[in-house]
Order: structure tokens, then sequence, then C-alpha cells
């Protein structure tokens, strides 16, 4: 069977793809990646990749407008807390556009049997209506999960489908969902996917030589602090400046990934915090007891399937996840950047309770279905 793959142009949306692809690589069916921009390292991950907007830069695709003063976009989904469905649909469905003439080029050379993209990626949709095959949507989060943003997207979609004069849906579309069952119960109804089947989430971070410190086991409490790399990037390391200072009365380590963003925006860090550019989370917080983070979905089910307490500072994601389920679930909690100080830290690494009930999470997810499983499931159910 050939199984295409298509994502967003983000390593948020690529990574967590990457273990189900392996999966149907490992079972002996022929993988390729559709996808552009950051993306386009699932080559790394040793897959076949069409580039299909080359030369494409995507910054003024994400984002068209002038940034405002703090080097964020005013207003703009990607940085909101909690963006409405309509804004997200509007976005992706601009992402989405300029990479559908590419996939269906390459979906159509190729031929396919199956096609595999987030809801967020809206030429999955099209692709395997295309070419009438079963699309495989997996729900990234909780924020991709609702039907509501799937109809809006379609609506935003509408031009390339007439363009392209393609009608009707997939042959089947099957979603997949990475959230436990204990999460899930905490999504309003309309975040929900009542026919998703559930697929583990296996922490894929790309690959890297370890470096000395990290195959060390830590002298002290250790807690990963990271934004991603797209807040970082675009200025928002300046937000952990009270955190860095709040470290000085902390006796732990406290390892930052800066994912590419200017140092100099933390201020002057203190002799106990270690500033990295890029470190693979998943092998990160083996060593670590705690972590502090933006929120994307991603990186709470990493930290999840890691069994650590979290705190989420509501800033800087448009997957937002944490910050509702992580308190609701027990697992973690909520602190404002400007108020993130000693006291939180203290209770990430403390407080027993967050410990044990991540624990549970941790073991939850470690009973759902493996990518390996699943993938058999799929290839069995599309015949």
């Amino acid at each position: 069977m050939r199984v295409l793959f298509l994502t967003s142009p983000g390593l948020g949306h690529l990574f967590p793809t990457i273990p189900l692809a392996q999966a149907f690589r490992a079972a002996g069916h022929r993988v390729r990646y559709a996808t552009g921009g950051l993306s386009l390292a699932a080559a790394d991950a040793g897959f076949d990749v069409v580039d299909v907007t080359p030369g494409l830069d995507y910054l003024p695709v994400y984002l068209p407008r002038e940034p405002g003063a703090d080097g964020a976009p005013v207003d703009h989904p990607m940085f909101a807390e909690d963006p409405d469905d309509a804004e997200l649909a509007t976005l992706f469905a601009r992402v989405s556009g300029v990479m559908v003439d590419g996939a269906l080029a390459a979906a159509r050379q190729w031929s396919p049997d199956l096609v595999v993209a987030p809801p967020l990626q809206g030429a999955g949709r099209l692709v395997a209506a295309a070419l009438r095959v079963p699309l495989i949507e997996p729900r990234l989060g909780s924020y991709d999960s609702g039907a509501r943003l799937r109809s809006l997207l379609r609506a935003g979609m509408a031009p390339h489908w007439d363009r392209h004069g393609v009608s009707g849906e997939p042959a089947e579309t099957i979603p997949l969902t990475t959230l436990p069952d204990s999460l899930t119960a905490l999504l309003p109804e309309d975040r929900r996917t009542p026919l998703a089947r559930p697929l583990r989430h296996v922490p894929y971070n790309g690959g890297s030589v370890l470096p000395a410190w990290l195959a060390e086991p830590p002298g002290s409490p250790r807690i990963a602090v990271t934004l991603g790399t797209i807040e970082a990037q675009w200025g928002g390391l300046a937000i952990l400046e009270p955190l860095m200072e709040a470290a000085r009365g902390v006796e732990a380590e406290f390892v930052v990934t800066l994912g590419g963003g200017d140092p100099a925006l933390l201020g002057d860090a203190p002799p106990n915090v270690r500033l990295v550019d890029w470190a693979p989370l998943d092998l990160l917080l083996h060593g670590c007891d705690a972590i502090i983070h933006h929120g994307g979905s991603g990186t709470m089910l990493t930290a999840a399937a890691a069994g650590l307490p979290q705190c989420v500072i509501p800033r800087g994601s448009y997957q937002q996840t944490g910050a509702d389920l992580l308190p609701a679930r027990g697992i973690g909690i909520v602190a404002e950047a400007k108020d993130l100080g000693a006291a939180q830290c203290l209770t990430l690494l403390d407080d027993e309770s967050l410990r044990e009930n991540a624990r549970q999470v941790r073991d939850e997810l470690r009973a759902m279905p493996t990518p390996a499983e699943t993938a058999a499931r799929l290839v069995a159910a599309v015949g």
C-alpha cells in the first residue's frame, strides 16, 4: 500500500505524524510526505519528501499583516490564548491553499492508496477526495478536534475545490485522537470527536547527538522550560525574564530551550539556569522533574507521556490545550508569565497530588493502541 502524508509547514504539525508514518513503513508499506517549509524535516526521519512549495517563504503566509511593537502580530490567531474557530479556519485555509497545487500534483503522480492529513491541513481532504481514496485524520490536540472548525476550513477551501473541479468527499474518513479518555471527557462537547480511534502519543522530536550534560543524571531537581519554536523566534523569550529572576531562589536546575530565540531577551540568567538552543524534548524530560511551557499540544502530550507535572504560560500557541485541561485533570497549573515565580516552581516540585495524577495520565497513555497497532487496524479497515 502507498500512504501519502500531508502536513502543514510547521514542526508542531509534522512531528506528531512521524511515529504513525514509521509504523506504516515498518509494516512494509511505502510512505511519502508531501509538504513544505519546516515540515521538509520529514526527510531527516528517513522519508521521501516532495516539496510542494519550493522556495516559498511561509512567514507572510502565516503573518500577512505588519507585526505589532512587541514583535507579534496584533490580534493574530497564532498568538491567541483561545482563538475563534473562524480565525483558525481562515488562517489554515490560507496556509493549506498555497500547498494545494503541489500536493495534488504529487498525489496524482504517485497514486497513493491512502492519504493521512491532520484536519488543519485542508489540502489533505481535497487530495483524498480528488483521488477517491480513504483519508486518515489524526487530531493533534483539542484545538483541531471540533466539527465546526473542520466545516469552516472546508468552506474556506471551497475556491480551491472549485478550480480543481473536485467534488464529493474522500472514499472514507477515519479520525484519530491522541488524547486519553480522562482528558477528552474534560473537553467541551463541540471539541470532541466521538468516533475518533485512539492512538498513543509516541514522542518524536528528531534525532540528535546526545550532549554530555544530558546523558548524566542531574545533581538537583530539574525543570524544563520551553516556548516551542514559533513564539521563541518571534521575540517571545522576553516573557521568561521574571522566571529567570525567580529561579535564583529555587534549589533546582532550569533548562531553557531557546528554539532559535535571542538569549539576550532573558536578561541576566542565574547560574542554575542552563540555556540550550535545542534539545529533543522527550530525551530532556527523562531527566526532569517538571516542565514549564507554552501550552502547545505536542509539548503537553510529551510531558504527559513522561508523567511530569506541568505549568502552562497561556500565551504563544494557537494549539492551546493545557491551559484548560491540565488544572481540570490535576496534572498541572497555569500562571501568567509576569506572575510566574518560586512559589509555582515549588508547587511543581513538591505537590504530590500533581505528580500522582501525572503518573495516572502517563499510564493511561501507555494503554492506548500503539502506532504499529493502529497502522495495522487502519489497513484492515480500508482494505
